[in-house]
C-alpha cells in the first residue's frame, strides 16, 4: 500500500496542559486505520492537529492537507436547515454528487426533511457520516463514528465503511470501543495517555504483546 500520510513526534497542548507527546504513525492508501484508546487518551486532539484545526507544539505532519476531510464528533452544522439541504449544500460546495443510496444505507431517507437541530444523537451521527462520505477527499477522518449508534446501526455503518475502503477510500477512525474497532479496522494505532504505544495489524500487535484473546487483551498488554 502507498503511504498517504506520516505523522512524526507530534506533540500538542490544551490550556497549557500536555495532551499529546511524540505521537508517530502512518496512514496507507485504501486502509481503515483505527486510533484506539480510552476517553481522554488524546484521540480528538490528534485528529484536530493532523487536520490543521489545532496547532502542534512540536512534530511534523507529512501530507497534503487538501486531501483530508475531518468530521468531528457531535457535529450539527446549520441546525435550522433540513438534513437534505445540509447534505446537498455541502455536496455542491465540494463538487460532489448527491448519493440517495448512501442516505438509504444510513437510514437517513425518512429524516431528510427534518431539521438538523431536531435529530437525536444517533441520527445526527449518521448524518455526519453521510456528510463525510459525500465529500470527495482521499482521506477521511471520522471522530467516534459509532458513538450514539445501536448494535444494528453500528454493524450497518461498519459494513458501509468497509465497502468504502474496498472502493479505495482511506479512513482514519477514532474509536474507544475495542469491539467496534476490531470489527472494522485493518490496522491500529494504540494511543494511551497522549502517547503512541504501538501500531500495526491485530496479528502484528498480538505477536508483539504475546497476549491471547483479542484486541482488548492486546491493548492492555501494550499500554
Amino acid at each position: 500500500m502507498t503511504e498517504l500520510l506520516r505523522v512524526a513526534r507530534l506533540s500538542a497542548k490544551r490550556g497549557g496542559r500536555d495532551v499529546l507527546t511524540d505521537v508517530s504513525f502512518t496512514v496507507r492508501s485504501g486502509e481503515i486505520l483505527g486510533v484506539i484508546g480510552p476517553n481522554g487518551a488524546g484521540k480528538t486532539t490528534l485528529f484536530e492537529c493532523v487536520a490543521g484545526v489545532l496547532p502542534m507544539t512540536r512534530g511534523e505532519v507529512i501530507v497534503d492537507r487538501s486531501s483530508i476531510f475531518y468530521v468531528p464528533d457531535a457535529i450539527r452544522p446549520w441546525p435550522d436547515q433540513t438534513v437534505r439541504w445540509t447534505l446537498e449544500f455541502l455536496a455542491r460546495t465540494f463538487g460532489a454528487n448527491v448519493d440517495e443510496s448512501l442516505y438509504a444505507d444510513l437510514g437517513l431517507t425518512p429524516l431528510l426533511a427534518q431539521k438538523v437541530g431536531s435529530l437525536s444523537k444517533g441520527q445526527a451521527k449518521r448524518a455526519a457520516i453521510a456528510l463525510g462520505l459525500t465529500i470527495p477527499r482521499p482521506i477521511l477522518f471520522l471522530d467516534e463514528p459509532f458513538e450514539g449508534l445501536d448494535l444494528r446501526q453500528t454493524r450497518q455503518v461498519a459494513a458501509l465503511l468497509r465497502q468504502c475502503a474496498t472502493a479505495g477510500r482511506t479512513l482514519v477512525l477514532s474509536i474507544h470501543q475495542l469491539s467496534d474497532a476490531a470489527r472494522v479496522c485493518d490496522r491500529f494505532l494504540l494511543l494511551d495517555h497522549g502517547r503512541s504505544a504501538a501500531e500495526g495489524t491485530l496479528e502484528e500487535l498480538t505477536a508483539r504483546s504475546g497476549a491471547i484473546g483479542g484486541l482488548e487483551e492486546v491493548f492492555l498488554a501494550l499500554t
